[in-house]
């Protein structure tokens, strides 16, 4: 536990996870951001996130990866109020990732960051590492 400069006390949990760049690493990525957010079950929040964890680790298989040897690394940390979870990848994040490019007609996919947008409180990219990630209170 770790005391703010305000007194309050915390609980700071974290979780990582190195996921195969296939078709599994979403689940995957799921079922650690279940454990942790056990607390929340049912919740709108954890909803959520587990469709936000979903979309950006999508994204890392299918964008993030050179190929399936190449791990995609997901990290959670976890306050009482707070989740965080950043999704490192092994390629380069586009510099001007945006959900500006929204998808044209009815394509099925181009969809995923407009998603993170709309269930995230904050979220953003890294350039070093390779990496998305978002917050979201509880």
């Amino acid at each position: 536990m770790a005391k703010t400069p305000s007194g309050y006390r915390y609980l700071m949990a974290q979780a990582q996870i190195a996921l195969p760049a296939d078709a599994s690493a979403p689940s995957k990525a799921r079922e650690l951001l279940l454990r942790a957010l056990s607390d929340q079950a049912g919740s709108e929040k954890r909803r959520g996130a587990l469709l936000a964890v979903s979309e950006i680790v999508t994204n890392a298989v299918l964008y993030g990866a050179t190929d399936q040897s190449d791990p995609i690394n997901l990290v959670i940390e976890r306050t009482e109020d707070l989740v965080m979870v950043r999704v490192i990848q092994p390629r380069p994040v586009p510099e001007r990732l945006s959900i500006a490019d929204v998808p044209e007609g009815w394509s099925t996919g181009g969809y995923g960051l407009r998603i993170v947008d709309a269930v995230a409180d904050r979220w953003g990219v890294h350039l070093d590492p390779p990496s998305v990630w978002f917050e979201l209170r509880l």
